[in-house]
């Protein structure tokens, strides 16, 4: 992680301790006051010390992913994003080949 100074100049790099890492609750991509909008790479909702690691393509793309296999999920039972339940899109990812944690 390359944590950028809100105020100014000056770097902070961090890494995740070996074999850690982190998971992105789906309703990070779900804005709060919007209804059937999905966001993913650096528009997700997130900390700014957060922001630092999932700005980076790889986690851009696999929140796009997640996006995209929401939005797949919602049209196909005719529910709104926000009733998608975070475990379906679990489901599909992995059947996508996704690398989940849990």
């Amino acid at each position: 992680m390359d944590i950028h100074n809100p105020r100014g100049s000056g770097t902070q790099l961090r890494r995740a301790p070996p074999g850690e890492a982190y998971d992105i609750p789906l309703r990070c991509l779900i804005p709060e006051k919007v209804e059937n909008l999905l966001v993913a790479g650096r528009c997700i909702s997130g900390t700014h010390e957060a922001l630092s690691s999932y700005r980076v393509m790889p986690i851009s793309m696999a929140t796009g992913q997640g996006a995209g296999v929401c939005a797949a999920l919602s049209l196909r039972h005719s529910i709104p994003v926000r009733q998608v339940q975070a475990g379906e899109v679990q489901k599909e990812l992995r059947r996508q080949g996704a690398i989940l944690r849990i």
